[in-house]
């Protein structure tokens, strides 16, 4: 009796020595994450030093928030979209606030171009209702297209009423009208909306094609169809590969080999932004038209870190993408992997990202810090070395 409590005792022992293990070994990690992030923080180059302060900001550095801050409103475009793109990123609640207050003093100029672009590339849900202030409060086309662009994908408080008071305003744009019936299509008003992108798509400028277009792939019937058909034979690129990947995610075998086609071929822009709309199609032919590209063809910077973002929305298992990703030669594709998971969450691979945190590369050293910290973070006591 004694041999067995001792041997269960022992037993116990290791058990909570392995669980002890572990932990420390996820303390190191986030550590060696925030000591990355304040190099970078110190670092000469400027993007560098943004991708460090927002990693710090998710552990509650306020001097790299203030730093972020100021950033957004540098300036340098680059930057200052840099900066955006990176506090939106935070998870902190003080990054949204200090977002907030800016955009209340920067109601004109790129900031808010900046702003609302970004969020439609990478959808909150927690600034829906600050999305419909901006939409009614300013005219410029360019926040009003963006700002739909993500409403679209966003529940928020009579979202039909409102919305349709805007798409019947008078002075909407025709742009922006468009769009909003593409919101409209998750409200009851979606049959309404449905008849108005239909018309929209055979009379329609570029942009409220390119609209149309996307949402049209919400419906698969006859009607949809021919005017996705009738898109894909326009000679705009954007209206074209718009409809493209709404067909496409109707399962129309040609419409499937064109994108894909487009993504490894196209011309300028168009294999980036072929890319890019893989995240709308079901998730099915997603992983079709992925396996498919992975297996066939060499992708470039662009097309293979928009195939990389894309999955950021996928609902499906992405062991494939990481296996090709991860360590690809191309420290672009690399660093998107990275970022996938962090975005993700998807802690199964953090043996793998843990590594490159020493990467030759201050790009992917630092994307490793954040996707660390975002796991990880509140494993990280500074008051403990390990």
């Amino acid at each position: 009796m004694v041999k067995n409590a001792l041997s269960a005792t022992l037993v116990l022992l290791l058990i909570m020595c392995g669980e002890r293990a572990m932990a420390t070994d996820e303390e190191r990690a986030v550590r060696d994450a925030v000591e990355v992030a304040r190099e970078l923080l110190e670092s000469d180059d400027f993007y560098d030093q943004i991708a460090g302060a927002g990693t710090l900001v998710d552990i509650g550095d306020m001097e790299s928030l203030q730093f972020l801050t100021d950033y957004m409103d540098h300036d340098d475009w680059s930057l200052q979209r840099a900066a955006i793109d990176m506090m939106l990123s935070v998870q902190h609640p003080a990054g949204l606030d200090l977002i907030y207050r800016l955009a209340s003093i920067r109601t004109t100029g790129v900031f808010m171009k900046f702003l609302t672009e970004s969020i439609a590339s990478k959808p909150r849900e927690d600034m829906a209702e600050f999305l419909m202030n901006a939409l009614v409060q300013s005219q410029d086309p360019w926040i009003q297209r963006y700002t739909l662009q993500a409403l679209a994908l966003m529940p928020v408080d009579d979202k039909e009423a409102r919305i349709t008071a805007f798409a019947e305003a008078e002075s909407t744009y025709a742009t922006a009208r468009a769009y909003a019936y593409y919101v409209l299509m998750d409200t009851p008003s979606r049959e309404k909306s449905l008849a108005k992108l239909i018309e929209i798509s055979s009379s329609g400028d570029d942009p409220a094609q390119e609209a149309a277009a996307i949402g049209l792939g919400l419906v698969d019937n006859d009607e949809t169809k021919a005017a996705l058909a009738y898109m894909r034979s326009l000679n705009s690129p954007t209206v074209q590969i718009a409809a493209l990947a709404s067909a496409a995610g109707f399962g129309v075998e040609d419409a499937i080999a064109q994108l894909i086609d487009t993504i490894v071929n196209g011309k300028g822009l168009d294999s980036s932004v072929a890319a890019a709309s893989i995240r709308r199609v079901p998730a099915d032919i997603a992983v079709q038209i992925s396996e498919t590209l992975l297996s066939c063809c060499e992708l470039d910077s662009d097309s293979g870190t928009r195939l990389i973002e894309s999955w950021g929305w996928i609902d499906a298992d992405p062991a494939k993408i990481y296996a090709w990703s991860l360590r690809h030669e191309n420290p672009d594709i690399r660093m998107q992997a990275v970022w996938l998971v962090g975005q993700r969450e998807d802690s199964e691979y953090l043996d793998d990202i843990i590594p490159m945190l020493k990467d030759d590369d201050s790009g992917i050293r630092g994307m490793a810090a954040w996707s660390i910290v975002r796991l990880l973070g509140d494993k990280y006591d500074p008051g403990v070395e390990i």
